[in-house]
């Protein structure tokens, strides 16, 4: 994939200031590794170094900096901007994944597929299944009964999808992630415990992607969902009847526990855990690490275990640090308060 340095800046909304814009771009990289032929971004002031070194044919950043010698690709967003590129310079894999369906796949005959569906080697798809058109299912991935697929999806090696899941348009799941187990739910009869086998079944919207490991179970007994454009990371655990909500980002190692609602547009970072049956609101960001404990309102910024406002967080850590020499003052108030006694006594 080659372009010139003017259809690059016209793909990605950009302005294209100084530079030559008939220049041809071979690809991407970072600042500290851009050859001339290449393009970085820069969003971050970390990286300011990086910039004032760079080699690169072009940088795509918010504002011209005329001290720079290449060219700038203006826009508002720059991570957005090179999201966008990213898409245009990505392999190009259709001649390995547009070849219909292996030999050596499985395929039951009562399910249904669309046209341009690939199926992968040793890919498994169950009895009345439908998988949409131009659907790509790679080697060794297992689609149970009764599922629904939607089209121009991609399903990873080794995913796992069980019965009656449904999954909508434009869905990408990673390998070994597995949709539609069982949700954690036994009742105690003295000592043993009792499987309650979960009638329920995963919804996932269009737009959505789960990351590598995901674990995402089915539900109780009405449906776990995850609704449209929601990004799920790597080794993400939603427990059965989980509901997030529209665009929403989770960070890797979170885990929801049963019945948790989270609402719209919610960003949750890593190692992040949350009790069962409370709601998080609208527009809400979680920390790393914080333990979610109870129910917030919409726009709700949590950090800590247990979970509370940021600002309380930082302050609450902020005296943390000082403990160690509150601890000494106490003592030599204590120690004087005992000396005190002891010469009224005499």
């Amino acid at each position: 994939m080659a372009l010139l340095l003017r259809q690059l800046a016209e793909k990605i909304g950009a302005q294209c200031m100084g530079g030559n814009g008939e220049l041809t771009i071979t690809g991407l990289a970072p600042l500290n590794a851009a050859s001339a032929s290449e393009v970085s971004f820069f969003s971050n002031t970390k990286y300011q170094t990086d910039l004032k070194n760079t080699r690169a044919a072009a940088v795509i950043m918010e504002k011209e900096r005329s001290e720079l010698p290449c060219a700038k690709l203006i826009m508002r967003n720059p991570y957005l901007g090179w999201a966008l590129a990213t898409a245009l310079f990505r392999p190009d894999r259709t001649a390995f994944a547009r070849q219909g369906i292996h030999q050596s796949a499985r395929v039951h005959p009562e399910a249904r597929l669309g046209p341009d569906v690939h199926v992968g080697p040793g890919a498994c798809i169950g009895a009345r299944t439908t998988i949409g058109a131009r659907t790509i299912i790679h080697a060794g991935a297992v689609i149970e009964e009764l599922c629904e697929i939607g089209n121009d999806c991609e399903i990873h090696p080794n995913a796992v999808i069980h019965h009656q899941t449904i999954i909508g348009n434009n869905c990408v799941i990673w390998s070994g992630a597995v949709i539609g187990s069982y949700g954690f739910g036994y009742a105690e009869d003295n000592a043993r415990f009792i499987t309650i086998h979960q009638l329920g079944k995963v919804v996932i919207q269009d737009d959505v992607d789960i990351g590598a490991n995901c674990a995402i179970d089915r539900g109780a007994v009405g449906d776990t969902v995850i609704k449209r454009g929601t990004k799920l990371d790597n080794m993400v655990h939603c427990a059965h009847n989980v509901e997030i909500g529209v665009d929403c980002a989770i960070a890797a190692q979170t885990g929801i526990s049963g019945s948790v609602k989270i609402g719209n547009r919610v960003k949750i970072a890593g190692q992040v855990g949350f009790v069962g049956h409370i709601e998080l609101g609208d527009d809400s960001f979680v920390g790393a690490k914080t333990g979610v404990s109870k129910n917030f309102p919409a726009k709700s910024i949590l950090s800590g275990y247990p979970s509370r406002n940021l600002m309380d967080a930082r302050r609450s850590d902020a005296c943390l640090h000082k403990l160690p020499e509150l601890i000494k003052k106490v003592r030599a108030l204590e120690n004087l308060v005992k000396k005190l006694s002891e010469e009224k006594k005499t």
